[in-house]
């Protein structure tokens, strides 16, 4: 079972991104083009539309509480485009809100379940993902909240996204987050494509976790021919079941009407680049269907006696 903002669904068939923002503001740090709210909902319908002709038919929203996540929004989105959508619950950590800096493993870990299985910020949409995260050095209120994920993660059944702000970081949520006990193959590590190369992926891998390779397009970091030689390479090491392709959308100039490429690009703009490296298509549509799929459906929960 999968959780999306419409109500859970058996499965899903088709294309899924699973490292997208359809609602996020960061313009308090990074300034006002970090911002896609209300008035950009006709945009992102618009490009959900067009990706949807490229087979897209599940999109998962990672934005956090206090930083412009909108459940209520992400349900109108999915109505009017016929995309399914799945919101995060979690917290931003640049910097950290006050429950995040100061409450207990418990609180937050209550704070999460709720969200999952009651709904988010005051409604009845129900998240189906925890999104944690590191900024430039991992802390204690990091710890705490990686705890409380893994603990809210095991109650509930909801996969784990993670933001690595570095692909070092990738070892301490590891680490953390099975020393918390978590299940590492319902756990995805994001942003690794920023690699430095193919041993890296190979390393983290070992863990059992997915590996976002989810910047697909995006303004900075590595070019999509450096992502999809990273893809070749990967595959080529026997990694295709552990990876995860997206565009991780989180401004305006990337929706289409502002000039950018839109929530399509992965589809549209990155799968024939992967097609040329020789990575055939059945491989292709693993990582873009089965892979997701299989980290969003709702782990079974073990009942304590």
């Amino acid at each position: 079972m999968i959780r999306t903002v419409t109500g859970d669904v058996d499965a899903i068939r088709g294309r899924i991104l699973a490292h997208e923002h359809l609602q996020i503001d960061l313009s308090a740090q990074k300034g006002p083009a970090n911002k896609v709210g209300e008035a950009e909902i006709p945009a992102v319908v618009e490009d959900l539309r067009i990706a949807k002709e490229f087979g897209l038919a599940a999109i998962t929203d990672l934005s956090a509480p206090f930083w412009g996540r909108d459940p209520a929004a992400l349900r109108r989105i999915s109505e009017a485009s016929g995309v399914k959508v799945v919101c995060a619950a979690g917290f931003y950590w640049d910097p950290f809100p006050e429950v995040a800096e100061k409450a207990s493993v418990e609180a937050i870990r209550d704070a999460m379940i709720a969200e999952i299985e009651i709904g988010a910020d005051g409604t009845d949409v129900c998240c189906g993902v925890i999104k944690v995260g590191t900024a430039r050095e991992p802390s204690e209120p990091a710890e705490r909240l990686f705890r409380a994920a893994a603990a809210a993660a095991l109650a509930t059944g909801a996969p784990i996204i993670t933001h690595t702000s570095s692909p070092g970081q990738a070892d301490w949520h590891i680490r953390v987050l099975e020393s918390a006990c978590m299940d590492m193959t319902h756990v995805v590590i994001s942003h690794m494509g920023a690699a430095k190369d193919v041993s890296h992926l190979v390393e983290v891998a070992r863990a059992g976790v997915f590996l976002g390779i989810d910047k697909v397009s995006f303004p900075k970091g590595p070019t999509n021919i450096e992502l999809a030689d990273l893809v070749r390479d990967a595959c080529d090491k026997g990694l295709e079941r552990q990876l995860i392709l997206s565009s991780d959308v989180a401004r305006q100039t990337m929706l289409s009407r502002h000039g950018g490429r839109g929530y399509a690009t992965v589809l549209r703009d990155f799968v024939p680049m992967l097609k040329e490296r020789g990575i055939p298509a059945a491989t292709i549509e693993m990582m873009l269907r089965d892979n997701p799929a299989r980290m969003l459906t709702l782990a079974k929960v073990k009942v304590s006696a």
